[in-house]
């Protein structure tokens, strides 16, 4: 009876890879969800004008909006710098230092004298 489940056992098994595989490919080949606004405006605008323009490669875009950017009045780039004012604020998260060992300056400077380290 494992004879005759084996065969099938594999086809089903590389029909669920290949569907998983193909799954990854079409999430990858999704255009990109609307990024957050950023305290930078010009990087604002850069979001805006690249999902207008989405037959451009990238650095085509970027290069066209830097450009374009450049010859906005201040009155076309206001709204930018009204959502860079309201965008959040982001905190650096601070980790947490673990087993650092002290240098042996800092050592000599702590007074902390082991046996383990001759000054």
């Amino acid at each position: 009876m494992t004879i005759f489940l084996r065969p099938f056992c594999q086809q089903f098994c590389q029909k669920f890879i290949m569907e998983k595989k193909s799954q990854s490919k079409i999430a990858k080949k999704e255009p990109a969800s609307e990024g957050k606004t950023t305290r930078n405006p010009f990087l604002n605008f850069v979001q805006e004008f690249r999902k207008n323009n989405r037959g451009i490669p990238a650095q085509e875009q970027v290069a066209r909006a830097a450009e374009a950017w450049r010859k906005m009045s201040d009155n076309e780039k206001a709204p930018y710098y009204e959502m860079a004012k309201r965008a959040p604020k982001r905190r650096k998260r601070r980790g947490r230092r673990r087993g650092r060992r002290m240098s042996s300056y800092s050592r000599q400077r702590s007074g902390s004298r082991s046996s383990r380290y001759s000054y």
